[in-house]
């Protein structure tokens, strides 16, 4: 990919409206939106441009948890808490495996973020913070989100955002997704290309900020940068790695990939693409589990029922393909809240019509079905069964024990561990500039938000709001930071 302008049959035109910019911003999502708000205010002129038909970005998607510490949030409760605190939680539950240098920036700016957003009109979760809700609890509570998950904080961003737009500090662009980086003789960033409604256009400024989001929509990169790790995500579908693929053409390091986990689990709703991942209900905190669950040799891997999530996710991810079987009768299907949230009866209707769920009248036909071996299957089955009726598990330790596996027909869920977000990504000094393979930065540009890579934020764990909160304190440091308006002329 060139990093230059094409001179080529077509050369890019310059959009006839365009305008003298201090700032682009690639993406107008949980890092763009405060990054662009934050720096028009202070006098910038920004340009900001997004793939898709509106902002938000993630925030559509996102369950909205975040942490901060030191919050008037959590002075209001009488919590005592400091970044230095976060930190080594945040490290303890990663088992150290965050990037120290973005992390430190981020617990430094995530109060400050936190109650500026609720000076915008966020209103935390009644009962918020806590200690701890879908992830591994964190020693002290400062964990919190909005009643409607992502939208929440959108619904805080958007009115300071649109009386931007329409006052002209910020110049908005849907539909424009960037294409390239565009450098001068020296290797430095001076703009952009995009595919633009009318066609490819060039975009220049004396700083560009990617803020472009992930690429766990993106088959191809993710085969790339994550070989080993099967897809199936539920994501973004803008998540598309512009701003890996940009990035990398000029010598950018990418790295983190080997720092995953995968939720706990789910299936493709169209088996052929990798993109349709979708959940299954098996938390035992927010149902029972009464099924049994089998690897690809027909043995039992985990105590179904175990309270952390963290162990489940890990059990998961120590399977080949991240893949699991889901073992059921009759009378469980009866019984049992459903594993979908779909109604009992489309449900069970899903059972023989999607090659997902399987049944059969004999456990060696659903062995057959689901790819295991029978005898290990029927071996599986008979000592949970003994277990049951001894009202004890001794190999694992389950403790809900309440049904036999016996009454045909007999029912199998094809699952595996879903993908919410990119491990990879660009990695970045403590100012954020965007580094070389060689560590030196790249000049002009700048990188916040998931383009950073999950890993690096979150480590090989899920800590809780360390895919959120990160992009939006860090955004709005970078907003209050990067030369603009006259400081930067």
């Amino acid at each position: 990919m060139s990093t230059r302008t094409s001179r080529t049959a077509r050369t890019p035109r310059t959009p006839r409206n365009a305008r003298s910019w201090d700032l682009i911003v690639i993406g107008a999502g949980s890092a763009g939106l405060p990054l662009a708000i934050r720096a028009a205010e202070r006098g910038g002129r920004v340009l900001q441009l997004e793939a898709d038909t509106r902002i938000g970005g993630t925030l559509h998607w996102s369950s909205g948890q975040m942490s901060a510490a030191g919050t008037r949030l959590q002075a209001e409760h009488g919590i005592e808490d400091s970044p230095a605190e976060h930190y080594r939680d945040a490290q303890r539950i990663a088992h150290g495996s965050i990037d120290p240098v973005v992390l430190r920036r981020f617990v430094d700016e995530a109060a400050p973020a936190i109650d500026w957003l609720m000076d915008l009109g966020f209103v935390p979760a009644p009962g918020t913070p806590v200690a701890g809700e879908a992830h591994e609890q964190y020693s002290t509570r400062r964990y919190l989100w909005g009643r409607d998950k992502g939208l929440s904080v959108l619904e805080a961003l958007r009115p300071v955002h649109e009386r931007l737009v329409r006052a002209g500090r910020i110049d908005l662009r849907l539909r424009h997704r960037m294409t390239r980086l565009l450098t001068d003789g020296r290797g430095a960033v001076v703009g952009v290309g995009a595919a633009t409604p009318d066609g490819e256009a060039e975009f220049r400024a004396p700083r560009v900020v990617l803020a472009s989001g992930g690429y766990a929509a993106a088959p191809e990169l993710w085969q790339q940068l994550s070989p080993r790790i099967p897809l199936c995500s539920h994501v973004n579908p803008y998540s598309r790695g512009d701003g890996l693929v940009a990035a990398r053409a000029l010598g950018a390091r990418v790295d983190g990939a080997e720092k995953f986990l995968n939720t706990f689990a789910g299936f493709r709703e169209d088996p052929a693409d990798p993109r349709s991942g979708s959940f299954l209900v098996l938390s035992p905190g927010a149902r029972k589990v009464w099924e049994l669950f089998v690897d690809h040799r027909g043995r039992r891997f985990m105590r179904e029922d175990h309270p952390s999530i963290d162990y489940r996710e890990r059990s998961l991810l120590r399977q080949p393909g991240t893949a699991m079987h889901i073992v059921l009768d009759e009378a469980i299907l009866q019984n049992a809240t459903p594993i979908t949230t779909q109604s009992a009866a489309a449900y069970r209707a899903r059972f023989g019509h999607h090659p997902s769920f399987v049944k059969a009248r004999t456990l060696g036909g659903l062995a057959r079905l689901l790819g295991v071996p029978a005898a290990a299957l029927r071996r599986s089955v008979r000592e949970y069964n003994a277990a049951v009726d001894a009202g004890v598990d001794r190999r694992f330790g389950r403790e809900f024990l309440i049904r036999r596996i016996e009454k045909a027909p007999f029912y199998g869920i094809k699952a595996q561990g879903i993908t919410v977000l990119s491990p990879a990504g660009l990695a970045v000094d403590r100012q954020l500039r965007v580094l070389r393979q060689d560590g030196r930065p790249v000049r002009n540009l700048h990188a916040v938000g998931e383009v950073l890579g999950f890993g690096r934020t979150s480590g090989d764990a899920f800590v809780g709001g360390l895919s959120l909160t990160p992009a939006l304190a860090l955004g709005k440091w970078l907003g209050e930071t990067l030369p603009v308006g006259r400081a930067g002329r």
